[in-house]
């Protein structure tokens, strides 16, 4: 079984009919040897320039 975890139930729901996880359940689909959930917001998102590196803390145009 694989699991995929999407951003929003919309992305999860377009996702899982691609793979063919058509059983809808309590909080995911399932099927073809997949479960699709989601959560709620960004899950991933990019550091400040400064964590990448320090120098790029202070910049001008």
């Amino acid at each position: 079984m694989i699991v995929i975890l999407t951003e929003k139930p919309s992305v999860a729901r377009d996702l899982a009919a691609h793979l063919g996880a058509n059983s809808r359940q309590e909080g995911y689909f399932e099927g073809n040897d997949y479960q699709v959930t989601w959560a709620f917001g960004h899950l991933v998102s990019l550091k400040d320039p400064e964590e990448y590196e320090p120098s790029w803390k202070k910049w001008s145009l």
